[in-house]
């Protein structure tokens, strides 16, 4: 008999909220220093779903929830055809795929989060290169039981006494002509980890809080200014931080850093996103939203609603929610590797669908990838933003899948 797992809480929202424009998908990249052997990278594969069972979980619909089944289903990885964060063709829950001297692990949102993708990224790299380079290597990527690794967390930590969570004001939206085909432009700048802590450093702000200043600023900067609302910044936030966990499956809340004030110099920018930021990433606010969805969802009459409704009422309650927000950065942190592999690993890069504009971003070693991911025509933000990190003497190297954009 196969195994079946209850949606994680926050899985819950991403089957009714997916659409064609944003299928709820996103990609880990690792690229190595030669390029990749099929053979080898499918070997590692099995071994790593070995690890992993869950990976192999297809999204069943259920009469009162959805759920994740474990199939026995071949999974194999082959060269990259179709575009990045497509939707899957079949009903698996993830892809791999590699071109040349990268290999891809695309994940819907429905199974993992950021944290655990890059978990199973990490696992899959070190198993490839044991097998190409004959490493004989005792490190662990993941040090959890097969229990710890795929249990719903959110259960786990949950509390009934809570504070009320931060409210919110409705956001300054980014409306911008889209492509009419649907595409997904990704626009990355790889930077120099160091130059950006330096920078960082210098105005006495975390990575994010200065990335962040400085998204806030790109945005501000091609608002129009008879909008009055405010520019909304959600950052997701890792669970694992605040309560040990080895799980791969979603835990994770966001917290909404605001700006709206006349003075938007980048001064009073960091200095307010800084404020924004502490006061949101205080634990016993992180708590009350955690515990806030976890207890609405346990209300008696809630779960007896047949999922054909809970999927109209996520669908709504998705939409109200990103009226609160502008955009969103993600940043999945420093990566890092057992040191026998490092020298064949040159970097990691992270980025997701959307319906408008995103960020993400990770490091690896000295090299930082900053991706933004958008369907709008047009690139200002991103241009305002690279420009911003070159004009404070951090040098910037663009990539994208878009023709003419490096020149832009």
């Amino acid at each position: 008999m196969s195994k079946w797992y209850r949606l994680d809480n926050a899985a819950k929202i991403f089957p009714p909220s997916k659409s064609k424009h944003d299928p709820k998908i996103f990609r880990f990249s690792c690229c190595l220093k030669e390029n990749i052997d099929e053979n080898k990278l499918n070997i590692a594969l099995q071994k790593t779903l070995d690890e992993y069972p869950i990976f192999k979980s297809s999204l069943k619909k259920g009469v009162f929830w959805y759920y994740l089944e474990e199939t026995n289903k071949n999974f194999t990885a082959k060269e990259e055809t179709k575009s990045p964060c497509s939707d899957f063709s079949s009903n698996h829950l993830f892809e791999v795929t590699y071109y040349k001297r990268k290999i891809n692990l695309e994940v819907n949102h429905a199974l993992t989060d950021g944290t655990g993708t890059l978990t199973f990224l990490k696992s899959l790299i070190a198993n490839y290169l044991n097998l190409v380079y004959n490493i004989n290597s005792a490190e662990i990527i993941n040090e959890g039981s097969s229990k710890e690794i795929k249990e719903d967390a959110f259960i786990k930590y949950k509390s009934n006494n809570f504070k009320k969570a931060i409210s919110n004001k409705k956001a300054y939206k980014i409306k911008e002509d889209k492509y009419v085909e649907n595409k997904l432009k990704i626009i990355e700048g790889i930077v120099s980890t160091k130059k950006v802590k330096e920078e960082a450093k210098k105005l006495n702000l975390t990575v994010t809080e200065y990335l962040t200043s400085i998204l806030i600023k790109s945005i501000s900067e091609t608002k129009s200014k008879r909008n009055k609302k405010p520019i909304v910044i959600t950052v997701p936030v890792n669970l694992r931080n605040y309560y040990p966990s080895y799980t791969v499956r979603n835990f994770f809340s966001v917290i909404n850093v605001s700006f709206n004030e006349k003075d938007n110099s980048f001064e009073n920018i960091s200095k307010v996103v800084k404020e924004e930021f502490t006061k949101a990433l205080d634990k016993d606010n992180i708590k009350a939203k955690m515990n806030s969805t976890i207890n609405l969802e346990n209300i008696f009459i809630v779960r007896l609603v047949p999922v054909i409704l809970k999927d109209f009422v996520l669908k709504l309650a998705y939409k109200i929610a990103s009226k609160y927000q502008t955009m969103t950065l993600s940043n999945i942190g420093i990566v890092k590797m057992p040191k026998v592999y490092e020298k064949y690993i040159d970097y990691f890069d992270v980025f997701i669908s959307t319906e408008t504009i995103q960020m993400c971003m990770c490091s690896y070693e000295d090299n930082m990838v900053l991706s933004f991911t958008s369907k709008f025509t047009t690139s200002e933000i991103e241009r305002y933003f690279f420009k911003t990190l070159s004009s404070n003497n951090i040098d910037v190297y663009i990539n994208t899948n878009m023709e003419g954009e490096e020149d832009d």
